[in-house]
């Protein structure tokens, strides 16, 4: 596999991947900055998936 990252990868990562927030993690994570933090990039990468998906099957 290529170890090179797109630079579309790295715009949309630094776009949407926020700093650390507990606010935005479920309480049983509050104490877990790495699973917490973890869990909502991986939420909201799903969510911007979703809504990209949603976007072109508009355009259908």
């Amino acid at each position: 596999m290529d170890k090179d990252i797109p630079i579309i990868v790295e715009t949309l990562y630094r776009y949407f991947v926020t700093q650390p927030d507990p606010h935005f993690w479920p309480d049983y994570l509050k104490n877990e900055p790495i699973q917490g933090h973890g869990l909502w990039a991986f939420y909201q990468g799903l969510c911007l998936g979703i809504q990209l998906t949603d976007a072109c099957l508009e355009k259908l």
